[in-house]
């Protein structure tokens, strides 16, 4: 019996690892801040979008999700916010992309935002992306067993696997990005290529958001 919660949930951390990797808006997104801020902001980001992964794995779990899945409208209404929210930060980053000073380590210091302002980016974001509630109940029942009993926190559980694996995953993207960003620093434009970098990335975050909510 414990074997095979051990395989059910070690199945679930290899799946959430393999999803984490593949390319979509938060993802994106924390490249995007890391590549422009550095490797802090990339993990205040990833802090942040782990909170609202918190949010939505107690939705799914208290039952509180299923009412969007009976309101398409409303999951509708608040990914285009979400999708406008980019567009907006995507205009701010262009904006900042004239000329900027280099910090001693490298890395524009231009238009550096609050570790909490970094950190709740994330968390709008992800709580701007209802359609995470609904891959959770559209995955997270075929790794849960009701006759074991306690589904919620079955829920619970499968949702720190996510989270956890979100973490490792997001983390190395900004490790990533922070060396992409020390890398092109050496040149006099890389604090303009940066920011125009992100913006676009920004942008291109809120254009596939919007395609899928079509």
């Amino acid at each position: 019996m414990m074997a095979d919660g051990w395989r059910r949930y070690g199945a679930f951390f290899l799946l959430a690892l393999a999803l984490g990797l593949a390319p979509g808006p938060d993802i994106l997104f924390v490249f995007a801040q890391s590549v422009s801020q550095g490797l802090a902001a990339g993990s205040l980001v990833t802090l942040g979008l782990c909170t609202g992964l918190c949010v939505h794995v107690a939705l799914a779990a208290f039952g509180a999700a299923a009412l969007l899945e009976r309101h398409p409208r409303a999951v509708a209404i608040v990914t285009w916010c979400g999708a406008l929210y980019l567009l907006w930060l995507g205009v701010s980053a262009w904006r900042a992309g004239g000329i900027q000073p280099v910090g001693a380590d490298g890395l524009p210091v231009a238009e550096a935002l609050s570790p909490i302002r970094l950190y709740l980016r994330g968390v709008v974001l992800n709580l701007c992306n209802p359609k995470i509630i609904l891959f959770f109940l559209a995955l997270t029942p075929r790794f849960t067993r009701p006759e074991k009993g306690r589904v919620a926190l079955q829920f619970v559980l499968l949702g720190i696997l996510f989270i956890v694996a979100t973490l490792i995953v997001f983390n190395g993207v900004s490790a990533a990005g922070d060396t992409l960003a020390r890398m092109l620093a050496r040149w006099p434009d890389a604090p303009r290529i940066l920011q125009r970098f992100s913006a676009l990335v920004l942008w291109g975050v809120a254009a596939w958001i919007g395609w899928t909510n079509r």
